[in-house]
């Protein structure tokens, strides 16, 4: 385990401790009749569900008034950032598809690397692979695509768990419940947008307004059923934080020089239109047994931006684009969830059986661009590809209480499941890829080539599981827990995965817990099968190519790639809690995780085939890497009572170290991962994070502030020659104030970002783009500075 030798956690922790703070915003229940510690979560252990203190695993609850008051964005990683030291969710920009799918990291891992649940059913991934932002080469959930509104409560299991839960549980597990409420209808409506002092344009800039309305209502059916539905719809312009282009004029043209300084550039986020539609419900067919169901639909549509062709770049075509021109990624996505089971009291056995069914579209367009190697017969507007994914799966999953087995009830749950994945990919339009004549020109839509017909896919695999959970108090002080299971993953494989876990109290309210388990991550198909290729004219006027090819590829192969394998890990974590008889609530937790046959994106390798020849380079996933996540998590709540009102405060830090244990190579020895890769996935992440929160309840009055301190994180500098680039540590404000006009009516206002703090400045011209970019993305506070919102909400 962790040793602490870090001075700065040292002090964030001696802080932690000595606030010694109480609140209800993580632990509590929606009603608030419970105290944290009572609150029961449904995830943690399958055998059977325990309160967040008894818990042998840490578990984060977060309830819909935590949501919203984790500010009014609309974006669901945004607000899970905002709330768990844990999270973080870099946000990409000018990098086509990853501009419109947010994912977020877990204890520093992957998104692909956290399995993402909705009721406790496993949800299912977007369509589209990463290939420009910052985790390359990944395939998640897409979290825009899951209405905020439509959420009654957030678990986070912080562990992990691919023996209870199957595959992607690596870093933990995050359970989306939906609401369930029969009745009452809850609506609202906000507007926000961004107003900053931007310092590389010396002005102040208003943008990315934000609208947002939704309504979810509930209706009971006969004496027990009950559904609830509704809507979210977003309206949200974009933002930009680009610098002036100082003098990256591309050949010294006139009408290049015209253009030296000014603005020509977008860094920030892309213009957006979500819609969302949900619904829950429940109908019992007896005393004992029901039926339910549950589903969620997003349509999305997205506007981003490439960089900028200056006049005389072969990538423009004067006669059409006199001034140069920046290219508009046009991103549509079409998201559908669904669920339908029975649960319920089969003899002495519960019984819930399930049928799921997930389905992403995601079409990709550019508009105002041009394919210059077709000169003046090139359209401005291509289709480039749609990328289509579908999950569909089948459980089986009963538990129940044994008596006379042990002293005390041998508490067992069993399961099975069988899913199949399938996943294509639809070529572009021809001109969005082809080489015309023109060889002064480049070919293919600029901003990014369409997909060429010889590279579509359609792949499709079975996979199945089985697993085991028992756990048992063997004594009032001794809780005890095994798990295992048996995954066979198509034309993968088996896998194996087991976990063992403990917690024992020393008193009612004080007890260690810890785990030591296996997990794994199966490859998504898109990851297995995807391919593209990007055309080019090289140094001596001839096309050429550089082709991304599945592992499995001959050209891959050539290079050292093998058939991908699932990613494993060894987790393990051992902690503490307690309760004060003041109130005052304490957990701390180490933890380690051991990732071995990491899945990563190679840096595009030159060949030089007889075979292939316009082909320059290929790049290809493999698993290529080792390494060793370690890390601290502890929260300190205390709520105190004062004169006729309520303040609830808490402290929450995580502290995070990744490290690189192996690095494969290709044949001979050749380098598969450029230096930048691998420096930044193991330090592109901040390696502490503090929460410090309160909320004070006055009246009709509640007051809610958030300080966030994210610790130093760096990157690899495109200058082979610089250091890396540090981030500096930096403290957010996050600041809303509601008030309560009557039972039905209420009011808020508030400021993320209040402080309108900026990362720190990229100062080599190499990083910035010559200062067209003069603030990286990866900084988890963003680049679009501060946030202003107000939001009225209203139930009938």
């Amino acid at each position: 385990m962790l040793i602490i030798k870090n001075r700065i956690l040292r002090q964030a922790l001696a802080a932690a401790g000595l606030l010694a703070f109480y609140t209800p915003s993580i632990y509590a229940n929606d009603q608030g009749s419970e105290t944290g510690a009572a609150t029961i979560s449904i995830i943690g252990s399958r055998a059977k569900a325990r309160s967040l203190f008894d818990s042998d695993v840490p578990i984060d609850i977060f309830t819909a008034k935590d949501l919203e008051r984790a500010g009014n964005t609309g974006e669901l990683g945004q607000l899970l950032q905002n709330l768990s030291p844990s999270i973080n969710m870099p946000k990409a920009s000018a990098s086509g598809t990853s501009d419109t799918i947010r994912t977020i990291q877990l204890r520093g891992l992957a998104p692909d690397e956290v399995l993402i649940l909705v009721n406790g059913k496993r949800w299912h991934p977007n369509a589209t692979m990463d290939q420009e932002g910052l985790f390359q080469g990944t395939v998640s959930v897409d979290l825009n695509a899951l209405p905020v509104s439509a959420i009654e409560r957030i678990e986070i299991l912080r562990d992990g768990a691919g023996s209870q839960y199957g595959s992607d549980a690596v870093a933990g597990v995050i359970n989306i419940v939906l609401k369930k409420a029969s009745s009452g209808t809850d609506t609202y409506v906000s507007y926000g947008g961004n107003h900053t002092n931007f310092s590389p344009l010396n002005k102040t800039i208003t943008d990315g307004q934000n609208f947002q309305v939704g309504v979810n209502t509930g209706l009971k059916i006969g004496d027990k059923g009950y559904v609830r539905f509704g809507f979210d719809y977003q309206d949200k312009n974009g933002t930009n934080r680009a610098g002036p282009s100082a003098d990256s004029s591309y050949n010294g043209t006139p009408a290049d020089e015209a253009l030296v300084g000014k603005v020509l550039f977008k860094s920030g986020d892309p213009q957006l239109y979500n819609t969302n539609l949900f619904f829950n419900g429940a109908l019992p067919l007896s005393d004992d047994v029901e039926l339910y169901s549950f589903a969620t639909y997003n349509q999305r549509r997205s506007l981003g931006i490439g960089f900028f062709r200056w006049p005389g770049d072969p990538g423009n075509v004067l006669a059409v684009y006199p001034n140069g021109f920046l290219p508009v990624s046009v991103n549509r996505s079409n998201d559908f969830g669904a669920v339908v089971g029975a649960r319920g009291e089969v003899g002495e056995w519960n019984l819930d059986v399930s049928l799921r069914l997930g389905r992403n579209y995601f079409s990709y367009d550019l508009e105002n661009t041009i394919n210059s190697s077709l000169d003046g017969a090139s359209p401005t507007r291509f289709h480039l590809a749609n990328f289509i994914s579908t999950q569909q799966g089948i459980n089986i999953d009963v538990h129940r209480s044994f008596d006379g087995i042990l002293p005390t009830p041998l508490n067992v749950a069993i399961g099975a499941e069988s899913q199949r994945d399938a996943y294509r990919t639809e070529a572009g339009d021809p001109a969005s890829y082809l080489a015309g004549s023109d060889t002064n020109g480049l070919p293919g839509a600029q901003g990014d080539p369409g997909l060429q017909p010889s590279d579509t896919v359609n792949l499709s695999r079975y996979n199945k599981s089985a697993y085991i959970n028992v756990d048992s108090d063997l004594s009032k002080h001794l809780l005890l827990g095994v798990a295992a299971r048996y995954s066979n993953i198509g034309d993968i494989g088996g896998k194996a995965t087991g976990k063992v876990s403990f917690r024992y109290k020393f008193s009612p309210d004080f007890l260690v817990r810890g785990s030591i388990s296996n997990s794994f991550r199966a490859p998504e198909l898109a990851q297995v099968g995807f391919r593209n290729t990007v055309l080019g004219f090289n140094s001596a006027g001839q096309l050429s190519n550089v082709a991304l090819v599945p592992a499995t590829d001959p050209l891959a192969q050539g290079q050292g790639a093998q058939a991908l394998k699932p990613e494993s890990s060894v987790n393990e974590t051992l902690g503490l809690a307690y309760r004060a008889p003041d109130g005052t609530y304490l957990t701390l937790d180490a933890y380690q995780i051991k990732l071995k046959d990491r899945i990563a994106l190679s840096s595009p390798i030159s060949i030089n085939d007889p075979n292939y020849p316009t082909l320059n380079a290929v790049n290809f996933l493999t698993n290529g890497l080792d390494t060793t996540t370690k890390g601290i998590e502890t929260v300190v709540q205390r709520d105190v009572a004062l004169a006729d009102s309520k303040l609830s405060l808490t402290a929450a830090l995580n502290y995070n170290h990744n490290n690189l244990d192996s690095v494969r190579t290709g044949i001979g020895g050749t380098p598969l991962f450029n230096a930048k890769t691998l420096y930044d996935l193991m330090h592109a992440t901040p390696k502490t994070k503090l929460v410090l929160s309160g909320d004070w309840q006055v009246n009709q009055w509640n007051i809610n502030g958030r300080l966030t301190r994210y610790g130093t994180l760096s990157v690899m500098s495109y200058d082979p020659s610089s250091a890396p680039f540090e981030f500096d540590a930096a403290w957010t404000l996050d600041l809303e104030a509601k008030y309560t006009l009557n039972k039905t009516t209420s009011i808020l206002v508030g400021a993320n970002n209040l402080t309108d703090k900026y990362p720190t400045r990229t100062t080599n011209p190499n990083d910035s783009y010559s200062g067209a970019f003069p603030y990286n993305y990866v900084s988890p506070i963003g680049i679009n500075g501060r946030y202003l919102y107000a939001r009225l909400n209203h139930q009938f």
